[in-house]
């Protein structure tokens, strides 16, 4: 590379010092003067050499010699041989070896002889011009080559793809090619830097720029390459999300995560590659993220916490996007996972976000795996409700929670509890057949309206939750209504259609009263 620079900088003096000597009295200088016009044919990619300094044996040269490429001029090729010499300043360098140096003049006069090619005769005067190192008219192909492999790489989507359109449309069937997906944007900026490879391969820049736009264009291939494939794992990933939501499996919440990870890896290994193809050493970036990463990893504990946190609750299946849940005492709906924390959008609409590693240390419940919810009520009826009345209502309570559809059968019960001051209170545990919380409120709500219609035919009042001083103008129990239902119950208690949940039916006497047959 220092012979190239030199070599474009016209320092030939200095680029003469990468020549091995052929004979003694040899203008090096010339002949270094002369090798820079001959780079132009110079047909190799020099970015493969070997960067051991020892070289690599090649087959058909001696050790301490390397084959760098060849300088075709017309029909004659020679090969440009690297030599391995111990130079008592420098130590052990490579220079070009004295048969290259010596077949320069044959070269170079074949080149001056050659006629100028039609685009150098076309090429008005005016262009002819250099600035650094290339002519006006390698600039200007240069910059119309971008536009020019754009135009070539729509031309050629629409020819590859026009066969397809014609036989959808005589199918009069709808098409779409790849090439206007997502798909689309990678595959197209793939093939339009090819081309624009190909126009500037075509132009013969100088072969230092040559050596490092071919860089840059193979850094932007790998940045291309790279979002191709992120682009096609993107949506392998949405499609089994999805597939994966549809069917009810679970385990999106890992996907996702899964996805994100893969992101990250692309990233690192189109960056490795970027570097690689830039000429950097690999190995020692390798080393050096290696010692970063030991480095965060130790400063960042709590981070690292958090993601194993994270990736070990999808692993478990225990919560997944979209579920209702209890973290402490805040109660929401999953809107993410990430590496890092949980995101839960609470019942007032806040954004509660919980760090994964904090999660092994809260009260954490998932509510959404319930088939059933529970419906637990009190409710008091005033101290001065009849005996009879209050059987009345256990009896058709009880009834009613059982013939309710949405009603789990076999596991509700209306009971008394206890007296709570001027009242007595009533329990009614009973499991709603659903697992979705707005349906539950509108079961509960059935069932609390047609409590209060029972206890309103029945002529009982509720009590309110305070000690109550009755006044003398203050409605007292419904004599009429409480004298009906203890005529009723006294007719029905001798058989079995009247049953108080939870009592055993006993006679006056207090012996059990059998069944009426």
């Amino acid at each position: 590379m220092g012979l190239l620079r030199y070599t474009e900088h016209e320092d030939y003096e200095n680029a003469a010092r990468y020549l091995q000597t052929p004979e003694p009295n040899t203008n090096l200088t010339q002949r270094a003067k002369e090798l820079r016009a001959l780079l132009r044919k110079f047909k190799s990619n020099i970015a493969l050499l070997s960067d051991d300094p020892k070289g690599v044996i090649e087959p058909g040269l001696p050790p301490g010699q390397v084959r760098a490429g060849v300088l075709a001029v017309g029909g004659t090729s020679v090969d440009v041989i690297l030599a391995r010499v111990d130079d008592p300043a420098s130590g052990k360098i490579w220079l070009i070896s004295k048969e290259t140096v010596g077949s320069i003049p044959e070269l170079y006069a074949q080149l001056q002889s050659e006629a100028p090619k039609v685009t150098d005769r076309i090429v008005p005067s005016a262009l002819s011009g250099r600035l650094l190192g290339m002519s006006l008219a390698q600039w200007l192909g240069w910059l119309f080559s971008i536009p020019i492999s754009w135009l070539l790489t729509w031309l050629s989507v629409f020819v590859l793809t026009t066969p397809a359109r014609i036989r959808s449309k005589l199918r009069k069937i709808p098409f779409r090619p790849i090439l206007e997906t997502r798909l689309g944007m990678p595959i197209k900026c793939i093939i339009a830097i090819l081309i624009h490879a190909l126009f500037v391969y075509m132009l013969e820049p100088p072969l230092l720029y040559r050596v490092y736009y071919f860089r840059f264009i193979a850094t932007l291939l790998v940045g291309c390459v790279a979002w191709l494939v992120s682009t096609i794992t993107d949506r392998g990933f949405e499609e089994a999300v999805n597939r994966t939501r549809t069917q009810h499996k679970g385990g999106e919440s890992i996907l996702i995560v899964t996805q994100r990870l893969t992101r990250i890896v692309l990233v690192i290994i189109a960056l490795v590659a970027a570097l690689a193809v830039f000429g950097l050493n690999v190995t020692t970036t390798l080393a050096g993220l290696g010692i970063g990463g030991l480095a965060v990893a130790l400063a960042a504990q709590k981070t690292l916490e958090n993601l194993i946190g994270g990736v070990s609750l999808l692993m478990d299946k225990a919560v997944h996007v979209g579920d209702i849940c209890r973290i402490g005492d805040q109660l929401g709906t999953v809107e993410d996972i990430g590496l890092r924390s949980l995101k839960l959008r609470t019942v007032d609409q806040t954004l509660l976000v919980v760090p994964n590693g904090s999660l092994a240390q809260m009260q954490f419940g998932n509510l959404t795996g319930r088939t059933k919810l529970l419906i637990n009520q009190t409710f008091a009826l005033r101290i001065e409700t009849e005996l009879d009345q209050l059987r009345f209502v256990l009896d058709r309570v009880q009834g009613m929670l059982d013939k309710h559809p949405k009603i789990e059968p076999g596991t509700s019960r209306i009971r008394i509890t206890s007296f709570v001051g001027a009242a007595f209170a009533l329990e009614l545990v009973a499991y709603g057949k659903t697992g979705d919380w707005a349906q539950l409120t509108a079961i509960r709500q059935e069932v609390i309206l047609k409590i209060a219609e029972i206890v309103e035919a029945c002529g009982a009042r509720f009590a309110a939750p305070t000690q109550l001083a009755y006044l003398s103008r203050d409605t007292s129990v419904d004599a009429q209504k409480a004298n009906d239902i203890v005529r009723r119950v006294t007719e029905l208690r001798p058989s079995d259609i009247f049953e108080v949940p939870g009592e055993s039916r006993t006679g006056t006497d207090g012996a059990p009263v059998s069944p009426a047959k």
